[in-house]
């Protein structure tokens, strides 16, 4: 009972040769090098995929945009020419 427990593990863990090819690599697109008849097929695609929707204006409108931008306003805290004095270190101790 055991030799045959032992002979069926060992079967099917024994090495078995590998099936697989060589993994080639060749692009679609022909932008990228692939076949260039595949643009009667995949421009259509794209087509029927693009989600822009043209109004019609084609872009610009006639000079540059009007930007209105609200008042800087800076302050530097005081105004009487002197900085304020710079805060006092603070130690912690413990944890």
């Amino acid at each position: 009972m055991m030799l045959r427990l032992f002979t069926a593990f060992a079967l099917a863990i024994a090495p078995v040769p590998a099936l697989a090819g060589k993994l080639i690599y060749k692009p679609i697109n022909p932008g990228f090098g692939g076949f260039s008849n595949n643009i009667d097929y995949l421009l259509p695609l794209a087509q029927i995929q693009n989600q822009f929707v043209d109004n019609g204006g084609g872009g610009g409108g006639g000079g540059p945009p009007s930007i209105s931008f609200p008042p800087i306003t800076i302050d530097l805290g005081g105004g009487t020419g002197t900085p304020a004095p710079a805060p006092a270190p603070q130690m912690t101790v413990g944890n």
